[in-house]
């Protein structure tokens, strides 16, 4: 998990479309790799596939950059269930998730991104992307009452 936290430091510096534009960037190499399309060398599922220069490449992908917002908007619900659901209307778990994101958003982004590998299955090259966006997002939102803020924020799905 430390790791992570390492990553999700330098990841955090990145604005929004920078990441979704990364998020686009792995789910493509992992596609490309899995249709036997990939380049040889990091995996692209691997943390190590993350590129943290890439505010200083100049501009972003607009593929990647949809890519990736698609795929966000397709998780975040997910994400919220994860963690929102279990702690039903329990307040004080409720608190201590709001202080966790509060106190120390790299942390939270740590601790969540394993989450997302373990419950949701994702890379953690993704994972740790989302989480860091996740958590970027919600620590916009409030100090306080990060479930009931985020559940505001969700992506309206089309019926």
């Amino acid at each position: 998990m430390a790791e992570i936290e390492v990553l999700v430091e330098s990841l955090w510096e990145l604005d929004e479309d920078q990441l979704e534009a990364q998020i686009g960037s792995r789910a493509q190499a992992i596609e490309d790799d899995a249709a036997g399309r990939g380049t040889i060398g990091i995996d692209p599922a691997s943390l190590d596939s993350i590129d943290v220069d890439v505010a200083s490449k100049g501009a972003i992908d607009l593929k990647l950059l949809e890519g990736g917002r698609r795929l966000f908007d397709r998780v975040n619900p997910l994400v919220y269930e994860l963690m929102c659901k279990p702690l039903g209307n329990d307040a004080n778990t409720q608190k201590i998730l709001d202080e966790a994101i509060g106190q120390n958003y790299t942390k939270a982004a740590g601790m969540l991104a394993p989450a997302l590998i373990s419950g949701l299955g994702l890379a953690p090259a993704i994972a740790t992307l989302l989480a860091t966006l996740i958590v970027k997002k919600i620590a916009n939102y409030t100090a306080t009452g990060i479930c009931e803020t985020w559940q505001q924020n969700l992506p309206k799905l089309a019926s």
